[in-house]
């Protein structure tokens, strides 16, 4: 029951994030305000909001207008609500203190990432707004974890918070130098600045992991637009939701039992 209801919520929480992102891209307020229709400016009633629901009730067209609705709304709405799914059904337990603050830094940091993976996928940006708000409810989260082990813990190289930095300063580096020598033609420096907060989140040991698939995730996706021609050799590609995605996977494989469902040592050797 707990799952579904975290499923729930995660639904109405991707409907939020589609709305920050837009207005965000958009430079107004995302917190005041109703939202309206894109295409006839038209206020959207509540019962025409719910997530996911009332697209599937609409069949993707506006009531007034009848413009379709972008896929884009379910797709994250229903996505979220599998984050939030099984972030819970992951990391929580109601016994230990460090689940708790785990589930609920987890639970904020996907949704800081997921705002970043849909302004960056229609901007090609990142904003430093979010990237800062990442960073400090990341550091604010991984000290706590130690503190709540031991104070030793917070300094020592077996902690998060240290096995954080190294891992924030070794993604740094390496997307910085990308950034620099290609003048911002292989990746931006948002990329660089996200990639550092996707380190500081997985720490030293799973900075590797964690980068290697965003980058084949991209690769993928490149090749297929390729084969499809819908784009070309220099066509630039925003990196920042790959990266995202890379992140998630790491955070779900960290979790399960690899080994147990048939494969895969060196991955389990990977989070040992």
């Amino acid at each position: 029951m707990g799952i579904f209801l975290f499923f729930c919520l995660g639904l109405i929480v991707g409907s939020f994030l589609n709305v920050v992102a837009l207005r965000l891209e958009a430079g107004t307020d995302f917190v005041h305000g109703r939202s309206a229709c894109p295409h006839c400016h038209s206020l959207i009633a509540w019962y025409d909001n719910i997530p996911l629901f009332s697209f599937l009730f609409l069949r993707g067209k506006c009531r007034t207008c009848k413009n379709p609705i972008s896929w884009r709304y379910p797709f994250i709405e229903l996505g979220t609500g599998l984050v939030y799914a099984s972030t819970l059904w992951l990391f929580f337990n109601s016994v230990e203190i460090s689940a708790w603050i785990e589930t609920v830094w987890l639970l904020g940091l996907f949704s800081f990432l997921i705002v970043v993976a849909l302004y960056d996928g229609k901007t090609m940006e990142i904003p430093v707004s979010l990237l800062q708000a990442s960073a400090l409810w990341t550091a604010g989260a991984l000290f706590l974890l130690d503190w709540n082990l031991s104070t030793n813990m917070i300094w020592s190289l077996d902690g998060r918070t240290v096995s954080g930095l190294l891992g924030a300063l070794g993604a740094w580096v390496f997307f910085a130098a990308l950034s620099f020598f290609s003048k911002e033609t292989w990746m931006g420096w948002g990329d660089s600045w996200l990639a550092a907060i996707i380190g500081l989140a997985v720490g030293i040991k799973g900075v590797f992991f964690a980068l290697t698939l965003s980058f084949g995730i991209g690769a993928l996706f490149s090749c297929i637009l390729l084969l499809r021609k819908k784009a070309g050799m220099t066509t630039q590609v925003p990196f920042g939701p790959f990266l995202v995605i890379g992140t998630l996977i790491y955070f779900l494989l960290s979790q399960l039992d690899m080994i147990q469902y048939g494969g895969s040592m060196w991955i389990a050797n990977f989070f040992s």
